[in-house]
């Protein structure tokens, strides 16, 4: 997300991560995503990329733009080992979304 114009308002810094984060969730692919690897994490430690490709029925150069977004919002953290990619859900960026929102 490109800010054009320098913002002239309280908390802009606040408003620009909130912004960022809420571009990053307006597909719904990127919520299930999330709620994919939140749900996984629960039962197990690693989510890999060969799994989002196995549940999801789009292809790995697709997930893999989507996942992108959500890492450039912070909202997934990845481990890489070998050619493997293992994502968790970064709960920090998660939970300062929420307060944010709240906030408004």
């Amino acid at each position: 997300m490109k800010i054009r114009k320098e913002l002239n308002i309280e908390d802009s810094e606040n408003a620009i991560v909130l912004a960022k984060i809420a571009d990053a969730l307006a597909h719904p692919v990127r919520v299930a995503l999330l709620h994919y690897v939140s749900s996984k994490k629960k039962l197990r430690n690693d989510v890999c990329n060969k799994d989002l490709v196995r549940h999801f029925p789009y292809s790995q150069s697709s997930l893999s733009q989507h996942v992108k977004k959500l890492k450039e919002a912070n909202l997934f953290t990845v481990e890489y080992k070998d050619k493997f990619s293992f994502y968790s859900v970064n709960k920090k960026t998660l939970a300062a979304f929420k307060k944010g929102l709240s906030n408004l």
